[in-house]
């Protein structure tokens, strides 16, 4: 059984010794802390999000997805950080309601509200909850408290962005043995309760969740 825990910690280990990281790690705490400063509501996805867990062991970019609601205040301090917008938009899969790429020096932010995907004929539409975030505490000079969105929300997009890029489907995998590991306290159980009723999710996607909420 592979020590997650001790994964985890190691990666975190590398983030501050590793040269690799310097960039990302300095501009990633940034602007999470100028987040946090006037409030913004916002949750980290994606690799980073695994890379932090112990679950992955590399991550290149940041997804963030943030609350609707605080869209206009995070393009404000985007501007102020310095950071340059250089695309908006979807892709055909991705179709967000509010999608912004962004450029700090060579660090690669994704701005994500109403994070839709659409794939297999169908369509995911995830929103930021605060009630449905973890958070991982990092020490730097301070702690820095991280927020992340759910395992369980995490392997819903994923399963749905394996239509779109079949390499995705190891991630997916990965999220799906831990949910099996800890099914009896799973956290976010509602999440993939309320995706078989709110959601019009692949047959295939469906049993998967059925798996792992009731076997």
């Amino acid at each position: 059984m592979i020590d997650y825990e001790y994964q985890k910690e190691a990666n975190i280990s590398c983030l501050f010794e590793d040269k690799e990281y310097e960039e990302r790690r300095i501009s990633c705490f940034e602007v999470v802390k100028a987040f946090q400063k006037v409030g913004i509501r916002f949750g980290i996805a994606c690799s980073f999000n695994l890379f932090l867990r112990g679950l992955v062991d590399e991550f290149h970019d940041f997804d963030i997805i943030v609350d609707i609601n605080d869209i206009d205040k995070v393009e404000k301090i985007m501007q102020e950080l310095g950071a340059e917008a250089v695309s908006t938009g979807g892709n055909g899969f991705c179709e967000s309601e509010v999608y912004i790429n962004y450029h700090l020096g060579r660090v690669d932010f994704d701005i994500i509200s109403g994070f839709r995907v659409l794939t297999y004929g169908t369509s995911f539409l995830y929103q930021y909850s605060s009630e449905e975030i973890e958070e991982i505490k990092i020490f730097e000079e301070e702690i820095i408290s991280i927020p992340l969105i759910s395992l369980e929300a995490l392997y819903l997009l994923y399963s749905m962005m394996e239509g779109w890029q079949p390499k995705r489907r190891f991630k997916r995998l990965i999220i799906q043995k831990i949910l099996f590991e800890k099914k009896e306290d799973m956290k976010f159980k509602g999440i993939l309760e309320d995706s078989l009723k709110k959601q019009n999710l692949p047959g295939w996607i469906k049993r998967e969740v059925r798996r792992l909420i009731n076997d």
